[in-house]
């Protein structure tokens, strides 16, 4: 390739890259980091996986077979909140515990507010990275010391690539943009 033919191919490069900056703008790019909106119920992941050691997996059930994790069905957390109820043995009130009971009882599914995103261009899929040994907290941080869950990762292009390269493995385009 002749010296112009190179010098041709930057504008190209350069025009690719504005179009990927433009497009993240227009599509809603990245949850930024920190993000932590509030949710329906405050759920408290120490008790759950520190205290009774559930493995993520229990309650994101689909994340090593499917793109999406997936968010617990009120009736994963009904099949233990039913004994352990809303109230304290000695009488004291859980209040989170009654919220959840209250979406059980209207059989509704809890709308709990997405943290960690990814720009809709870019393919996430969970199943292949829990499958690869990657842990949730590579990703997501140390949840099960969050209250509440927030995103501790940057998420960005450039941190998913520097991961890939120390793992070595895949990180050309088509690894993630299809």
């Amino acid at each position: 390739m002749t010296t112009r033919k190179k010098w041709a191919v930057y504008p190209g490069l350069f025009a690719l890259a504005a179009a990927a900056i433009l497009l993240s703008a227009v599509s809603g790019g990245s949850t930024p980091q920190g993000r932590a909106p509030e949710q329906p119920i405050r759920f408290p992941h120490n008790p759950h996986v520190v205290a009774l050691q559930m493995n993520c997996l229990y309650c994101h059930y689909t994340a090593n077979k499917s793109p999406d994790p997936g968010l617990p069905a009120v009736a994963t957390c009904m099949g233990c909140h039913t004994v352990i109820g809303a109230r304290r043995p000695d009488g004291r009130e859980r209040p989170e515990i009654a919220k959840l009971q209250q979406f059980a009882a209207r059989n509704q599914p809890i709308p709990w507010v997405r943290i960690h995103k990814v720009p809709d261009y870019v393919q996430f899929p969970h199943m292949r990275h829990v499958n690869a040994g990657v842990t949730c907290q590579a990703c997501h941080g140390q949840v099960q010391e969050m209250l509440p869950v927030y995103q501790q990762e940057p998420l960005n292009m450039g941190w998913c690539v520097n991961c890939h390269v120390q793992r070595q493995v895949r990180y050309d385009c088509s690894v993630c943009h299809y």
